[in-house]
C-alpha cells in the first residue's frame, strides 16, 4: 500500500466526451443530410422530369357537355340534377377563361361580373343561358331530353363564341 502512495488517485470515473462525438449529434447530422439530399432530388425532379400538362379550358368544356349529353331524363330529380351539372360546367368555364370566382356567386353577379371582361353579345348570350336553367334548377320544373339537348347546344355555342384567345390551365 506504501507504494501507491506517489501515484494520483483516479477520481473521476468518465472523462468529457465533445458533443461532436456523440450519438445524438451523428444521428442529427445523418438526419440534415438526408433532409438536404432528399430536397436536392426533388428540386431536380420538378425542374428536369416533371411536366406540366396544360389543357385548354374550351377543351375541358366541351368533354363535359359531351358527358352530360349521355344523360336520359327521366324523373324531375334527374333534370334538376342536369341543369346543376350544366351550371357547374359553366361556371368552370367562366373560371379557367375569365378569373371570374363564379361557383359561389349567383346567376345574377354572374352576368354582372362577367359584363367587365366580355362582349355584350357574349354576355346576353350568357344571360340567356342562365335564365333557362333557373327555372329548372329551382322552380322544379321538369324537362325533356329535347330541351336539354337544345340548352347543352347553347352553351357549346357560347363556348365557341368566346374562346378566340383561351386561357390554360395547369393540372
Amino acid at each position: 500500500m506504501i507504494e501507491n502512495k506517489d501515484q494520483l488517485i483516479d477520481i473521476y470515473g468518465i472523462w468529457y466526451e465533445p458533443f461532436w462525438l456523440q450519438n445524438w449529434f451523428k444521428y442529427c447530422v445523418i438526419l440534415c443530410g438526408g433532409v438536404c439530399i432528399g430536397s436536392i432530388i426533388w428540386y431536380l425532379y420538378k425542374k428536369y422530369v416533371y411536366k406540366k400538362i396544360v389543357v385548354d379550358c374550351k377543351i375541358t368544356a366541351l368533354q363535359d357537355l359531351d358527358d352530360l349529353k349521355k344523360i336520359h331524363i327521366v324523373t324531375s330529380a334527374d333534370s334538376k340534377d342536369s341543369y346543376f351539372r350544366l351550371s357547374l360546367i359553366i361556371k368552370n368555364y367562366l373560371r379557367d377563361r375569365y378569373d371570374i370566382a363564379s361557383l359561389q356567386l349567383t346567376d345574377k353577379e354572374i352576368v354582372e361580373q362577367s359584363h367587365h371582361v366580355m362582349s355584350d353579345e357574349s354576355c346576353t348570350l350568357l344571360q340567356t343561358i342562365l335564365k333557362s336553367m333557373t327555372l329548372i334548377k329551382f322552380e322544379h320544373q321538369f324537362v325533356r331530353n329535347e330541351k336539354l339537348e337544345k340548352d347543352i347546344q347553347a352553351v357549346i355555342d357560347f363556348v365557341n363564341a368566346t374562346t378566340q384567345d383561351c386561357i390554360t390551365k395547369e393540372i
